[in-house]
């Protein structure tokens, strides 16, 4: 897996957007290298010609419906088809369960297969009855592959709309993909199901309670956790180790200035270099700091989590994107980023884990 500390829309040698095992390069405007760049895209990937077409045609600043559709209707889920007898349980649950995209006219398409599959787990209310046991062992079996081949078309996606420059669409994407990986929707008030140990009762105990968000269940006393879940110890103590390694992210923004302010004064070259000169008056300088406010490194799920970075215009322009694991953030991560936009001007932040709901950091700042 490919990963960069930082990505620069401005370098003229290297200008990346990673996602998953994918790294693009973004500098040339030629329009031969462009295509060979997708190309690449599409190898890396291991996508079918139509599938990667298909991503290709996604509208600009995609919604989620619109991303975990897209990607739903790739060309390698017709190896998994809709098979007869699970046609009555696909359309219970497109038209009987709460599920937030629900397709119209006939079911009975692969994608609509993978798409109808995926928002009833993220629902988290179950599997209707309505299928024989032996087609609900079979779609168990099929759903790991459901899964294996949406999360690849998904970073896809999210790659193909970083070469575009389109932000708010990467930012989707890293959305529907973290929602798909912890298997609630972010912000559902669902997120405490991805806490071993809490199921759909207790979660209604809480939400009850007023505890929505793992965070605020963290900061709460073992006895309290106890009581409202109706628990003896060391159940509250046990829950208490688990979630102390939930990550809680923390980002720190600075301007420093215009480019050209700050060149004149950057005698050791340590300043990210523009595209050209006549972008000078528009490229302004920030620093971000990228911390965690756990006591050691974030810990979930027997595994170190991953974070991504997107910094978007006012306007869903794509100005800077980064991926890392947690364990770089360790001290905090300083970063020196050139945003090609001018003084006075906004962009909005998104920080988080790329697998975990409920971890993202959201915020507008100004130049």
């Amino acid at each position: 897996m490919a990963v960069h500390d930082a990505v620069s829309p401005q370098s003229s040698s290297q200008r990346r957007l990673v996602t998953g095992s994918a790294s693009i390069s973004r500098t040339s405007q030629d329009g031969s290298q462009q295509v060979q760049e997708l190309h690449d895209v599409q190898l890396r990937y291991k996508l079918a010609a139509p599938t990667f077409k298909t991503l290709c045609e996604v509208p600009s600043t995609p919604d989620r419906r619109e991303v975990l559709q897209r990607a739903c209707t790739a060309t390698e889920f017709r190896t998994l088809p809709m098979k007869p007898t699970e046609r009555s349980f696909f359309r219970e649950i497109n038209d009987n369960t709460p599920i937030p995209y629900p397709v119209h006219g006939h079911i009975s398409e692969p994608w609509q297969k993978a798409f109808l599959l995926v928002q009833i787990d993220l629902q988290k209310g179950g599997w209707s009855k309505r299928i024989s046991a032996e087609s609900r062992k079979n779609l168990h079996q099929e759903r790991g592959r459901i899964y294996v081949i949406l999360d690849r078309t998904i970073r896809c996606l999210a790659d193909i709309l970083g070469h575009r420059k389109d932000g708010r669409g990467v930012a989707v994407a890293l959305d529907v993909l973290r929602s798909v990986h912890a298997g609630v929707w972010e912000g559902s008030n669902n997120e405490l199901l991805q806490v071993d140990g809490i199921g759909l009762v207790k979660k209604e105990r809480l939400v009850q309670a007023g505890i929505k968000s793992i965070k605020r269940l963290s900061e709460l006393d073992f006895f309290h956790i106890e009581r409202l879940l109706s628990r003896n110890p060391p159940f509250g103590h046990e829950m208490l180790q688990q979630l102390a390694g939930f990550p809680r992210l923390n980002a720190q923004v600075e301007t420093l200035g215009s480019f050209r302010d700050l060149a004149a004064t950057d005698q050791a070259g340590s300043l990210p270099s523009p595209a050209s000169d006549d972008t000078l008056d528009g490229f302004m300088v920030v620093r971000i700091v990228l911390t965690y406010e756990n006591g050691d490194f974030p810990f979930w799920r027997k595994k170190h989590p991953w974070t991504t970075l997107v910094l978007e215009s006012d306007g869903g322009k794509l100005l800077w994107f980064w991926r890392g694991s947690v364990k770089r953030l360790e001290g905090g991560k300083d970063l020196v980023i050139g945003l090609n936009i001018k003084k006075g001007e906004q962009f909005k932040l998104s920080f988080a884990c790329e697998e975990i709901v409920g971890t993202i950091l959201r915020s507008n700042h100004t130049v």
